[in-house]
């Protein structure tokens, strides 16, 4: 097999196996399913796909998309640093995309039909798996990795630029937080504009909630850092492994896979015996929710004993006596 193919090849394999997994969920999107409370009660629960965390080469691979690209708009790397936004990647643009892919080349030509979805920007699968799952869309149900995407984001481009043109590497990082009041007077003032929209930006996309204020001031953060972003590469503040950079491409930021592999998968694994882990990292995973679902109930026994105590605190101790 051409090593070109098998990439194609293994994504195939991918939507197909995930295909077969989620079955049951895509057929409770429309028809429903029964199922228990914590109570015992039934309910008709629908399963339509709201959220899907990954980093950023696994959201490329659900998106059908190779890399370089955006993934909620149609911006390719070249237009990253673009001011205004790109038209949305919706559901029906990226199948209408695999359609137009499939007219063009046959899909059973490997060799045709991979050059055809690489100029058209896709990973040659021709079956998303969440096309016929309700009205799943992946620019929406797609999580950003606040830890990757802005936080060693953060890390590997914005104190970098700070120290590039500071010319020095001595940068607390304990107060990074602080990092546009601690540049002050080290660096041009348009520098210290642009890393302190960015840091705003950063800042507010972690709020909880998202109001109309929220959006209001997470536009103009944006708006501000394009504004100003510019003087960072005039003053020389962007490298790479081969030097200066004029631009601001930066389409990959991290490829380590999702936090919660550590406390699922490589802390139960230390905690085994290294022997058939995948049955004692079911267990394992079982005996957690099962605790997690323990806990409440003897707080909440704990509760009905303290308020019956506070109730009947005489009555408690002559039976004690007795």
């Amino acid at each position: 097999m051409h090593l070109l193919w098998s990439p194609t090849c293994q994504y195939q394999i991918y939507y197909f196996t995930i295909s077969i997994v989620i079955h049951n969920l895509k057929l409770a999107t429309h028809n429903g399913c029964p199922m228990s409370d914590p109570r015992g009660d039934l309910h008709m629960i629908h399963t339509p796909l709201v959220a899907w965390i990954a980093n950023y080469p696994e959201q490329l691979l659900i998106m059908c998309m190779v890399s370089k690209c955006s993934l909620i708009s149609l911006a390719t790397a070249a237009q990253f640093g673009d001011p205004l936004p790109h038209p949305p990647q919706t559901c029906s643009y990226t199948l209408d995309t695999i359609e137009r892919a499939c007219i063009t080349s046959d899909p059973c030509n490997i060799t045709s039909f991979y050059k055809t979805c690489q100029t058209l920007h896709l990973n040659g699968v021709i079956e998303p798996y969440w096309k016929d799952w309700g009205h799943a869309c992946p620019s929406f149900f797609l999580m950003p990795d606040g830890l990757h995407q802005w936080h060693k984001f953060f890390f590997d481009h914005p104190i970098n630029w700070s120290i590039n043109i500071m010319g020095g590497t001595e940068l607390d990082l304990h107060h990074w937080k602080l990092l546009p009041g601690m540049i002050v007077g080290a660096v041009p003032n348009e520098v210290v504009c642009a890393l302190h929209a960015i840091t705003e930006f950063i800042f507010q996309a972690q709020n909880f909630f998202i109001h109309d204020e929220t959006l209001h001031s997470l536009f103009e953060a944006l708006c501000e850092f394009h504004h100003y972003k510019d003087f960072i590469l005039l003053v020389g503040g962007h490298h790479g492994k081969n030097g200066f950079l004029n631009h601001f491409e930066i389409p990959k930021l991290d490829d380590i896979t999702e936090c919660c592999h550590i406390t699922h998968v490589k802390q139960p694994y230390h905690m085994s015996n290294c022997r058939d882990f995948h049955s004692q990292c079911c267990c394992f995973l079982d005996w957690q929710e099962k605790l997690q679902f323990f806990q409440p109930y003897t707080g909440g026994v704990r509760m009905l004993c303290f308020f019956t105590l506070s109730l009947f605190p005489i009555a408690w101790e002559s039976n004690v006596i007795v």
